[in-house]
């Protein structure tokens, strides 16, 4: 029978018009899908939705979105992005703040930042054609959330690139991505392009040889001080029948279920968005006032969605979060009124619990 061979797919997509709408939307939609058909591109669900909502947009060429908040060119395998992500896709615009309809971006920045920051360099066509490869890496990069001027993570590695092959120019192209407001000292560096190519030691040999430093006032790092002696972390004297979260972070941990399994054995797994996000944690010591936005936004985001502790897989990632607390809190200008557990601590307590 033809039903045994197709699957529903669950569909949210992304509605903005920047000329008549005041804050963007989303609605709902279900697709029977050939599971067997392996040639369907992505970019077919597009004129799906379309069909069904003529208000929907997305450009006819430069096309790139998110599905999970993977950035995607649309010419992935419908099915294959089905058996990575599953049957409940929610598309974005690569870029939300930078719609200007729907999945239709305003894109001017993308080769003005090229032409701006190599400005002193003849531009030579193949390094323009080796920056236009990574237009997918320019509008996954994470900053860009946090700060709207940020270069791009696609100018850092054109920059790797260029380094390589003219290193007698490496001082001024090391100079050109060294802005200490909008530059490399905000990249943390997180591959969010669907089966892309992953740059994080190209982004890590760069800092080194920029060497990033602390940007931070004497009168900012003298608050940060104080404001680390005055706010003490929660603490919880026991687990059970608690709300828990759980923040992964980077981290690649093949364990995350089991421990899935330990908070609900205890009290209620609380899911968020941001679980297995970066979180400021590698920008403490260069850029300590991104760091704390991001790191707040995290808490926040956990906190939000009722989490009355936050358990932290890797415990250096819980120490870190900890000692900057205060500092996190006046930044966000919110209390965080959540306990913050390394995992360690978290088993040592639920073994308790179910003893």
């Amino acid at each position: 029978m033809e039903f045994l061979h197709n699957i529903e797919l669950e569909v949210r997509a992304f509605f903005f018009n920047a000329a008549t709408d005041y804050l963007p939307y989303y609605k709902n939609f279900t697709f029977s899908i050939n599971k067997n058909d392996r040639t369907k591109p992505l970019k077919d669900l597009l004129p799906m939705i379309k069909e069904q909502n003529p208000m929907f947009a997305y450009p006819v060429k430069d096309l790139l979105f998110r599905v999970n908040d993977l950035v995607v060119t649309g010419e992935e395998s419908l099915m294959e992005v089905v058996d990575q992500l599953g049957t409940q896709l929610t598309i974005d615009p690569a870029l939300k703040f930078r719609s200007d309809n729907g999945l239709i971006l305003n894109n001017h920045d993308f080769l003005h930042q090229f032409r701006t920051i190599f400005k002193r360099h003849k531009e030579d066509k193949e390094d323009l054609a080796y920056y236009i490869s990574l237009y997918p890496v320019h509008y996954a990069s994470e900053t860009f959330n946090y700060n709207h001027e940020y270069i791009g993570d696609a100018i850092l590695i054109t920059a790797a690139h260029m380094i390589e092959k003219y290193p007698q120019y490496k001082a001024e192209i090391l100079a050109a991505i060294n802005d200490e407001f909008n530059g490399i000292v905000c990249c943390e560096y997180e591959n969010h392009v669907y089966n892309g190519v992953d740059y994080s030691e190209t982004i890590a040999s760069l800092k080194k040889e920029i060497k990033v430093q602390n940007t931070q006032s004497l009168l900012e790092k003298v608050t940060a001080s104080c404001l680390k002696k005055m706010k003490k972390p929660l603490k919880v004297d026991s687990v059970e029948g608690k709300n828990i979260a759980l923040y992964i972070g980077s981290r690649d941990n093949s364990s995350v279920t089991e421990i899935h399994e330990q908070i609900n054995n205890v009290g209620q797994l609380i899911t968020f968005n941001m679980a297995t996000k970066l979180a400021g944690q590698t920008l403490m010591d260069s850029n300590p006032t991104l760091a704390h936005k991001k790191a707040g936004t995290m808490l926040l985001d956990a906190f939000d969605s009722g989490a009355e502790v936050l358990v932290c897989v890797n415990d250096k990632d819980c120490e870190i979060f900890q000692k900057a607390l205060g500092e996190i809190e006046s930044e966000m200008g919110r209390e965080i009124g959540m306990a913050l557990l390394p995992l360690s601590q978290f088993q040592e307590m639920s073994s308790q619990v179910e003893a």
